[in-house]
């Protein structure tokens, strides 16, 4: 018969979350369950295996050689144009229908519609910032 303890308790054992009653408690089970110790151990092995396991960040060679590739290029500015072809075919629909339903000029719609103004403003104010940010940047060609 197979001892269901282990699923319901081991991992919380292993990652500490049991009170001192609690580990007491599934120690005792675990002296006298063959099955439970068995998993335990080959949990803790498992445990200290993928804790030795470090991942390596990418070096500056590898992301200066990505970069070189004409394809990532490309890639990556016709994103960001479909991208903001599409915000902007976006605004530009919802602008055209909040001018169509202002024919009835009610409150709410004269505040979502200044709400929706000032998003847009806000927006471009951003993307003009980052912009100039970008362009006066002195470390901008500096190989990092």
């Amino acid at each position: 018969m197979a001892c269901s303890r282990f699923e319901t308790d081991g991992m919380r054992y292993l990652d500490g979350e049991m009170s001192a009653e609690e580990r007491l408690a599934f120690d005792g089970h675990c002296a006298g369950c063959d099955e439970c110790r068995e998993q335990l151990k080959q949990f803790r092995e498992l445990d200290t295996m993928t804790r030795r396991i470090t991942m390596k960040d990418p070096t500056d060679e590898f992301w200066e050689r990505y970069w070189k590739s004409i394809y990532r290029r490309i890639e990556r500015k016709t994103a960001w144009v479909l991208i903001i072809a599409g915000v902007a075919m976006l605004v530009a629909f919802a602008l055209h229908e909040a001018i169509q339903s202002l024919r009835v000029i009610t409150f709410e719609k004269i505040a979502v519609l200044l709400i929706a103004i000032g998003g847009v403003l806000l927006l471009i104010s951003l993307i003009r910032e980052r912009l100039h940010q970008y362009r006066v940047d002195p470390y901008r060609d500096v190989k990092r």
